[in-house]
């Protein structure tokens, strides 16, 4: 897991814990601070955590996620500047994933907007991040949408791999069909009112239940048991992250920052240039016309080693970037990084090296994702 995913600031004393702390103590998970949270990093293994997902399913407490909401005949309206997608095309019960720019149309966070009503939409956001969001959105806000903090009574466990939507089909009596990618509605599981999500941070299939704190404990019970006959197992958040990292997928506060555009960190693709304006546009358009000096790269080691988040990379004997995120793959599939470079280099198949332990271990840049599951 990349050390630095997201910034800690508290010491292991002050540090939040999930409502499914005491379940995660008795499972004999491996604890670690992340993001503030002391959350479950691993319960037998990463690598084997990792396997499990690609090829039945697991369920991840994620938990330190921020929920916030906006309410309010104006919600979509004054939501939408702040974001490079168009709200105004998101229908209700859809989702879509989106940064949130700075005024130098830099990354403040990369989050998920949910629709769950024509005035109401739900953020859902990196737990580090989660306080200035709160800060800079509700600085924006005028009359007609009120912000509302949900971070002390909803929580989120996510179910993730290709056993995950027929568990769900099960134990919440929907059909895949109801529940498109990149959608929500509300059911019940365990007989309790959840919002169901279809989305997910692995690569694989799945979805995200938002509930309510008090029902998180029978809900993780619930998904553990019904999906004991399909190997179902609780994943902790270090194979989320080589999940994640697997998929091509960028970590905010690792592969995004403040000093990051969506254009250098190839995603372009989130920014709607015909929705009119938005925090950050000018600066994009300038980068648009004038090109980028860098750009976001996944790479492959090609002999033995870890890449860490911070190692230098080398192009041609020099130095070009750093590692941001790096980690080491099951099956033998090897040793995969992520790192700006410049455009030049950032091209599949150009020979880079990453400085380990005083080492220049040679690599390949790779296209992205490096893996992709198969439909």
């Amino acid at each position: 897991m990349s050390s630095s995913s997201e910034e800690i600031t508290q010491t292991v004393d002050t540090l939040k814990r999930t409502a499914l702390y005491p379940l995660h103590v008795r499972l004999h998970a491996k604890f670690a601070p992340f993001g503030g949270w002391e959350m479950p990093i691993y319960y037998s293994s990463i690598l084997q955590e990792h396997r499990c997902v690609r090829t039945r399913v697991g369920v991840f407490d994620v938990s330190h996620l921020g929920h916030l909401e906006l309410n309010g005949p104006k919600a979509v309206e004054q939501a939408n500047p702040l974001v490079t997608q168009d709200l105004t095309r998101l229908e209700v019960g859809r989702a879509v994933y989106t940064p949130m720019l700075n005024e130098k149309g830099c990354i403040l966070d990369e989050m998920i907007f949910y629709r769950l009503g024509p005035d109401r939409i739900r953020l859902v956001v990196n737990a580090s991040n989660a306080d200035k969001i709160k800060e800079w959105v509700g600085r924006r806000l005028g009359p007609g949408c009120e912000l509302a903090d949900l971070r002390r009574s909803v929580g989120t466990l996510a179910v993730q791999g290709p056993e995950a939507v027929p568990l769900l089909e099960r134990l919440a009596g929907i059909s895949r069909a109801e529940t498109p990618r990149y959608s929500a509605r509300q059911v019940t599981v365990a007989g309790r009112p959840v919002w169901l999500a279809r989305t997910g941070y692995t690569g694989e299939d799945g979805f995200e239940i938002f509930a309510a704190v008090d029902d998180l404990t029978v809900i993780w019970e619930t998904l553990l048991e019904g999906g004991r006959s399909v190997g179902i197992q609780p994943i902790g958040l270090g194979a989320r992250d080589t999940l994640r990292l697997e998929a091509g997928l960028p970590l905010g506060g690792s592969d995004l920052d403040e000093q990051t555009t969506p254009l250098e960190a190839g995603l372009e693709w989130t920014v709607r240039w015909d929705k009119g304006p938005f925090i950050g546009r000018e600066v994009l358009e300038r980068q648009r016309k004038q090109g980028i000096k860098r750009r976001l790269a996944g790479f492959r080691l090609t002999e033995s080693g870890i890449p860490r988040h911070g190692y230098p990379i080398f192009h041609q004997d020099q130095e070009v970037g750093q590692v941001t995120s790096g980690t080491f793959l099951p099956e033998g599939a090897g040793a995969i990084g992520l790192g700006y470079l410049p455009p030049i280099a950032a091209v599949p198949g150009v020979a880079i090296a990453v400085l380990i332990h005083g080492r220049k271990v040679p690599a390949k840049v790779a296209a992205l994702p490096f893996y992709r599951r198969k439909r």
